[in-house]
């Protein structure tokens, strides 16, 4: 412990502060990649059974995986650092299931590469705990979506 008299420094062992820009790039990122994820589940999970309704709104799909490839081009460049290593690859695999999950969510083909590659991309996100983490994040993204695209009577 330092002498009173003597000025507080900033050890090597203490994690630098953030600045206010980059504490709100960190909760977007954080809160764009959980969306995402549960988002995801929702959908994987629906097109699994079979449900006619998907349970994800279009608008709320398109805009969560949108930015959620942008806070993964953000662990790429360096700025963000996650349970996993983000690669290009992984940011590829979640543009592919975006366009996808658009398609099947405007009514179009179910692709049977959905499934598979939801799963991937959940892991590519949370690492090997994805699976709690999606569970997590499919209430959350329930009751924003319930909140935002409120259905009539249906949950």
């Amino acid at each position: 412990m330092p002498h009173p008299d003597q000025p507080l420094t900033n050890d090597d062992d203490e994690e630098p502060l953030l600045d206010e820009d980059e504490e709100d790039l960190l909760d977007w990122a954080s809160m764009a990649e959980l969306y995402a994820v549960g988002y995801i589940r929702i959908l994987a999970d629906a097109i699994e059974r079979g449900d006619a309704d998907l349970q994800v709104d279009p608008v709320a799909w398109e805009n969560t995986l949108t930015a959620a490839e942008g806070a993964m081009w953000e662990h790429i460049r360096g700025r963000l650092h996650g349970p996993t290593a983000i690669t290009v690859e992984d940011v590829e695999r979640v543009r592919r299931l975006r366009g996808l999950g658009s398609a099947a969510l405007l009514g179009g083909e179910r692709s049977p590469e959905l499934g598979p590659l939801a799963l991937r991309c959940m892991e590519s996100l949370f690492g090997p705990d994805w699976q709690r983490a999606a569970r997590k994040a499919a209430s959350y993204a329930r009751a924003l979506n319930q909140e935002f695209h409120p259905r009539s009577g249906t949950e």
